[in-house]
């Protein structure tokens, strides 16, 4: 193959997850240049690129958003052909990526989730949707419960990240950046978090192919908590945020899917 001069420069904005097990970069081809993923999340990995381009053309153009399937090596990401091979030409591009699939719009509407504690348990939603305190604008749900309560799965899935390294806990939302937490994906291709795990309270590993109900660690009172709580959300992510969803569990013995309502208690009986 006869090689093309190239004066490249990069330049990248990484986002949240998936920063550390995904990678873009390029071979060189007969025509020009092939673009590249390698995406060792355990998710769908969203990558919007802006690409710089002189004497270079985009076969799927300069910018878009590509969706990388999880656990792929080499995934093409687009062909950049060179135009006139007499003259100069410039590779470049900007990214963002994170987990999910960014054009993702539709989801099972009708899981049933299994309550996140124990069989025979009982807690409070001490806030629920919409809350007043520090759920505005946000589907989440908050279980009061003690530090150190068993934590079930919602819904199975595959873990896709945790974190369980912080002990520092405030009211305030400077503290967020401590949250504890699991991240759970689902087959429907939304998310769960399970967040303010205790300090080395995580009984998962990422990776892990997970059932519903089963033990995945011990509820804390760390990041931004007013108390001792288990915060749960569903979510769809976005490139740059997520879209919380409402969801409905089963409750009591397990014959029935109902939103939950807070300053409620429920009881699990199945």
């Amino acid at each position: 193959m006869k090689s093309i001069f190239l004066f490249a420069f990069s330049f990248f904005t990484l986002l949240t997850h998936a920063q550390d097990n995904f990678k873009l970069y390029y071979e060189e081809t007969e025509n020009g240049f092939k673009i590249l993923a390698d995406n060792d999340e355990y998710s769908p990995v969203s990558a919007k690129i802006n690409f710089k381009l002189e004497n270079l053309k985009a076969t799927k153009g300069n910018t878009k958003v590509f969706v990388v399937p999880a656990r792929t090596k080499k995934y093409t990401i687009t062909d950049l052909n060179v135009i006139d091979r007499k003259k100069r030409i410039k590779l470049g591009y900007e990214s963002t990526y994170n987990h999910g699939d960014h054009a993702k719009e539709t989801y099972d509407t009708n899981f049933e989730y299994y309550l996140p504690f124990a069989n025979g348990a009982t807690f409070w939603v001490s806030q629920g949707y919409n809350g007043s305190i520090s759920h505005q604008n946000e589907n989440a749900l908050d279980f009061k419960m003690p530090v150190g309560t068993k934590i079930y799965a919602a819904r199975g899935g595959v873990v896709v990240d945790i974190e369980e390294s912080f002990k520092e806990s405030c009211t305030t939302a400077e503290c967020a950046k401590y949250n504890n937490f699991i991240v759970v994906y689902h087959s429907d291709g939304t998310f769960a978090e399970y967040t303010h795990i205790k300090k080395n309270g995580v009984d998962v590993q990422v990776g892990d192919q997970i059932k519903i109900g089963q033990f995945i660690g011990y509820s804390g009172d760390v990041g931004w908590a007013t108390g001792p709580h288990l915060h749960f959300i569903v979510f769809l992510q976005k490139l740059k945020d997520r879209i919380t969803l409402k969801t409905k569990f089963l409750t009591n013995k397990g014959k029935q899917a109902v939103l939950l309502t807070e300053k409620e208690q429920y009881t699990r009986g199945y």
